[in-house]
This record gives structure tokens, C-alpha cells and sequence, in this order.
């Protein structure tokens, strides 16, 4: 979150998010990055249901979705190309 410009806190079993300003859209409060997985597919996940609000977003290395789900890549090129 914090290479977009948004507030995370991680704990033990948990994640807290800083919420937005009033009115303020994720598109317009977070900025484009290029994400890293680490090869975590649940990164990967994230990374890209970011990328659904806030432009400028890249998944690297988004195969590693294939733990949980092996189609997703295409999948979601498929939900974005329409």
C-alpha cells in the first residue's frame, strides 16, 4: 500500500487500512506503481484488485496467482479486454 501512496498496518493475523478523505475516490487519493508479489499469490491478487481503481498499476510476475487459481492471468485479461 505504501508504494501507492495509501496506509497499511500490519499485525499478526491482520491488516488495518487507513480509510480515504470524504469524497476522495482510491483513484484519485493512490497513485500508480509497479507492484512486486514476492511470489505470494495473494499479493498478486491484491495488486491487481487495486488495478481496477487506480490507473498506473503493473502486477509483476502475476503467474504466481496459479496456487490458487491457474486460469486467473487470462482470466482477467479476458474480464479487461470485455
Amino acid at each position: 500500500m505504501s508504494r501507492l501512496g495509501g496506509d497499511c498496518t500490519a499485525d499478526a493475523d491482520s491488516l488495518t487500512f487507513g480509510g480515504l478523505p470524504a469524497g476522495v475516490s482510491a483513484a484519485d487519493a493512490l497513485g500508480g506503481a509497479v507492484m512486486e508479489t514476492y511470489h505470494d499469490h495473494r499479493m498478486a491478487t491484491f495488486a491487481a484488485i487495486i488495478g481496477l481503481a487506480v490507473p498506473g498499476v503493473s502486477v509483476l510476475n502475476v503467474g504466481t496467482t496459479a496456487k490458487t487459481m491457474p486460469d486467473f492471468p487470462a482470466l482477467w485479461r479476458g474480464m479487461l479486454d470485455g
